[in-house]
């Protein structure tokens, strides 16, 4: 059966030249651990969750654009590096780093999915849920230091 991950390795293969890989496994479990901490409500329980936007705790804005590249290219800098959470339907999460560019041109060329874009200091995400809904959240606690190695 074909993953998610294995779609946007597609993507990768076709685009090499963009700035886009997939996180290493330490890594991986560090950035998600951070990730539920600073914005879900009960942290990293909430990562049993298909759906982490049902456990944003700090919701800022939440809006339902005619175009949702036009409106990621306003809210996401190309040149700057963020992390990218890919959501499976089945609750498994893939966990990447890109720059923006990168970042929406994998969105640009994939089917539909749940994802996450986190800017690098953890203070702000944007999500993109399975309603076509851009959800804006910011970090419940901004004081967890993010030490990611």
């Amino acid at each position: 059966m074909r993953t998610l991950r294995d779609a946007i390795t597609g993507v990768l293969k076709d685009h090499p030249e963009i700035d886009f890989r997939f996180c290493r496994l330490g890594q991986h479990e560090s950035l998600l651990d951070a990730i539920a901490e600073r914005f879900l409500t009960r942290g990293r329980q909430d990562l049993n969750q298909v759906w982490l936007h049902a456990c944003f705790a700090d919701i800022t804005e939440t809006c339902q654009p005619p175009d949702i590249f036009a409106e990621l290219r306003k809210r996401v800098s190309v040149d700057e590096n963020y992390w990218f959470l890919a959501s499976e339907e089945n609750g498994k999460y893939w966990v990447a780093e890109g720059n923006g560019a990168a970042i929406i041109k994998v969105i640009v060329e994939m089917h539909c999915f749940e994802y996450y874009i986190i800017d690098r200091q953890m203070t702000w995400l944007i999500c993109e849920n399975h309603h076509n809904m851009l959800i804006q959240a910011r970090a419940r606690d901004r004081s967890i230091p993010v030490s990611i190695t």
